[in-house]
């Protein structure tokens, strides 16, 4: 039996798209384009993971998030947005969120953290002190992926952390910038 993915987008184009490569990877989807709509489908519906879009036309993913997990606690949700920043990662990974993934994103990649989302389904939610290990890994997503291309004030703004402290990070992780540095 393969597995049901309740995607939640308001963007036909998008939902479509994303719709098509999950059914050509073979799981089984079912869309909705609102927060009443997905929470409504999650509970009338046996899933075996959630993606919901951050911005939606009647609340926020985060809204999403929240009214599932709350009647399903063990049900893996992965956020995507366009609208990438610290405070959203944050919030959506407190609401509950297994990943967060940033649009546009590589195919691959998005397909991977759906696969650890849902490979961790059976596990029970993490505790509150776990929390932080996901946005570490967050900050290190963000980090490999802009490091070439942004300057280091630049990117330190971006994830709302010190330079010093994305120095460290940078080291902790073994990270160099493959090219000169972006003044």
């Amino acid at each position: 039996m393969k597995e049901r993915i309740l995607l939640i987008d308001d963007d036909p184009g998008l939902s479509e798209v994303i719709g098509l490569l999950l059914e050509r990877e073979g799981y089984g989807v079912v869309r909705a384009a609102t927060v009443k709509e997905g929470t409504r489908l999650a509970d009338a519906g046996e899933f075996d993971l959630v993606v919901t879009d951050l911005k939606l036309p009647d609340g926020t993913g985060l809204d999403a998030i929240a009214a599932i997990r709350k009647r399903h606690p063990r049900l893996p949700i992965v956020m995507i947005t366009s609208y990438s920043s610290m405070e959203s990662a944050i919030g959506a990974l407190r609401a509950g969120a297994v990943d967060y993934v940033i649009k546009p994103f590589n195919n691959d990649d998005f397909l991977r953290a759906l696969a650890r989302a849902l490979s961790a389904r059976s596990l029970a939610p993490l505790p509150a002190g776990a929390r932080p290990l996901a946005i570490e890994a967050y900050i290190r997503e963000v980090v490999e992926r802009f490091q070439d291309s942004t300057s280091e004030i630049e990117l330190a703004r971006m994830l709302g952390i010190g330079r010093k402290a994305l120095w460290m990070r940078r080291r902790q992780w073994g990270l160099k910038r493959s090219r000169k540095s972006v003044s």
